[in-house]
Order: structure tokens, then C-alpha cells, then sequence
């Protein structure tokens, strides 16, 4: 592997950039009088490659280089039928049918621990390969590609049987101009969808976690997380309002009673205690407010509950909130 040096300050727009047909114009003109092994200006070739093989009697395979022995190396997409390594593997290695796939794949082992070059044969490697789209009929990405299954119930969904697109390299970059969506479920068709298998009422899920996560988080819903946390607010400022108003009528009722006292019975006796001719009205009047106030905060206990179970469910039961108020996401899981 040679080292070079490469000074990447900042891309440009090669068709419009105003020195682009200057440069390749410099280009032509001196690639004829460069030896092939200096390798500018991509004209490198003879670099030692991993080869694809041993190929299947139904595949076809278009790679950028070909020995003279038509073995493939270098970049390739390879049309075959589902399978993720040795001529064996997937439903295509156990003669099943309906799984056609593509391969497409640059850096073939170049994640391997050790340098592999031609005299290296190698079939598809989902782990040591440098960059692969994979695409299938019928398959089972998520165990080709070794991902862990989530303990969070209602987040993994087997891939076996299904059809699969998977994407991975060391980084994996999605640009959209306008907006990135990433969706799931089934698209609104006059008709419906099914999956390949033949599953209709799919319940979509989005996971969003490592490779080897195993506990899911369900995503938190904005908007009504803030409603939520409003009507928290308004609960807590009516429960204080409660209490700074039980604190007044204590303090008001013990006030009343300081001033209704008599001296205690005996001679020489200093101790006082209220009279209960004063005591029993100041009772009567502050049973009534009481019972009212504790009626209020019965009436406001039940309206949070119930406020709780629009927005959180009881997960417990696999209940989720209401669709207006639900602050958790049913659809988009974190891993943890």
C-alpha cells in the first residue's frame, strides 16, 4: 500500500468550475508521455487485488478489473441470487427461489486485518468488505449483516423472508438538497402493500441505535411533549395556590383561637387553654372550606391521572397514549 500525500481543501463543481476544461486539457495532453505505474490523473492499473470467486454458474458479474484468466477484482456489481458469502449461504445457496439480489461492492477485504492482494480469492464478505450496497428479493439482512435484536418489545422485527436494502461502509453520508425523509411502513396505494412474504398490517417501525444495541427508547414527541409540560405547569401553580390557601386559613384559625382563652380551673392554676364557646364556630365555619378544598384537589388528582394516561399510556399493558397527546413516539425507537 503506498503513501501518498492528499490535500483536500474543499470540493468544487467540476462540470462549471472555470479552470475545469483548462485542467483537462493539461490532462490530456500529458497522460500519453506518463508511464502507466506513476499512476496521476487515473490512469493506475496494475495494482494487486483481491479476485472474486469462485462465481456461480447463474451469476454475473461486472467488475472494473479482469485477468487474463477473467478473473474479476477491483469495484464490482454482481447480479446473483441471495446470499452472503460462500456459494452456500442464503436462500440462493439452498436453492430457493424468487431471491434474486445485487452486490455492489468497492474495496473487496479492504477491512481486513491483514493486506490481501491477488493471490487472494475471496466470495462477498460482509464484514471485512470496504463499501457494499446489498440489495434482495428475499433474504435476512439483519443477520447478514450481524446486528443485535433489540430486548425492547415491539422494536425488532425479524428480516427473514423479506426483502432487504442495505447500505454500509465507515461512513455512510444521505444528502438532500430540499429535505432527508426516512420512513416507514406501508405507502398510501389505492390498493395497499404487502411485504413479499405476503404480510399485510405492517407495524412500522424505525430503529435508531449501534449495531449492538439491545434496549430501545421510544423517541419523544415534541409538540405535545410541551403541552404536556404546560398543563404539568398549570397543575403545580393550581396545587400551590392550594397550599399557600391552607396555609392562610391555618394560620388565620389559629390566630382566631390565640385570642379565645381562660384561665384553667384550680387554685393557682396558670395554664390556659381556648374556650370551646369561641373554638366550636371558628369549626363550623372552616369545615365547609375544608371539605370544599379537598374536593377541588380530589377533582384535580383525577384530572392529572387522567392527563397522565392521554400522554404516557401504561406502557405496562402496551397501551400508548392518545393519538392528540401521546408524548412518546410508537414508530421511532433509540438505542440506548
Amino acid at each position: 500500500m503506498e503513501k501518498i500525500t492528499y490535500n483536500n481543501k474543499a470540493a468544487y463543481n467540476a462540470l462549471f468550475h472555470k479552470s475545469r476544461f483548462k485542467i483537462e486539457d493539461e490532462i490530456e495532453e500529458s497522460r500519453f508521455s506518463l508511464p502507466d505505474y506513476v499512476g496521476i490523473f487515473l490512469t493506475k492499473n496494475d495494482e494487486s487485488l483481491p479476485v472474486f470467486g469462485p462465481v456461480g454458474s447463474c451469476e454475473k458479474v461486472y467488475s472494473r478489473k479482469s485477468s487474463k484468466n477473467g478473473d474479476h477484482s477491483g469495484a464490482r456489481i454482481v447480479l446473483t441470487r441471495d446470499n452472503f458469502g460462500h456459494r452456500a449461504t442464503g436462500l440462493g445457496g439452498v436453492g430457493g427461489t424468487k431471491c434474486e439480489a445485487i452486490d455492489i461492492v468497492a474495496g473487496s477485504l479492504s477491512a481486513s486485518k491483514q493486506l490481501r492482494d491477488g493471490d487472494t480469492q475471496s466470495r462477498a464478505n460482509f464484514a471485512e468488505d470496504g463499501a457494499r450496497l446489498y440489495l434482495t428479493e428475499r433474504g435476512d439482512v439483519s443477520s447478514y449483516f450481524a446486528t443485535a435484536t433489540s430486548e425492547t418489545n415491539g422494536v425488532f422485527e425479524p428480516s427473514l423472508y423479506k426483502s432487504g436494502a442495505a447500505l454500509k461502509a465507515d461512513h455512510t453520508l444521505i444528502i438532500g438538497r430540499e429535505r432527508v425523509r426516512i420512513l416507514a411502513g406501508p405507502s398510501k396505494y389505492d390498493d395497499g402493500e404487502r411485504l413479499v412474504n405476503g404480510l399485510e398490517g405492517i407495524t412500522p417501525i424505525i430503529e435508531i441505535g449501534g449495531t449492538s444495541s439491545e434496549k430501545h427508547q421510544p423517541v419523544v414527541l415534541g409538540d405535545n411533549l410541551v403541552k404536556y409540560l404546560d398543563k404539568m405547569n398549570e397543575e403545580m401553580a393550581f396545587l400551590l395556590k392550594k397550599i399557600i390557601s391552607l396555609e392562610l386559613d391555618l394560620t388565620q384559625y389559629k390566630t382566631s383561637m390565640s385570642f379565645h382563652q381562660h384561665p384553667a380551673a384550680g387554685v393557682g392554676a396558670v395554664a390556659t387553654f381556648p374556650d370551646p364557646f369561641f373554638a366550636i364556630p371558628e369549626m363550623l365555619d372552616s369545615v365547609p372550606q375544608q371539605i370544599n378544598s379537598t374536593s377541588e384537589a380530589i377533582i384535580s388528582e383525577y384530572n392529572k391521572q387522567i392527563l397522565k394516561l392521554q400522554a404516557v399510556g401504561m406502557p405496562n399493558l402496551g397501551i400508548t397514549g392518545t393519538k392528540e397527546n401521546k408524548i412518546l413516539s410508537s414508530i421511532v425507537y433509540i438505542g440506548e
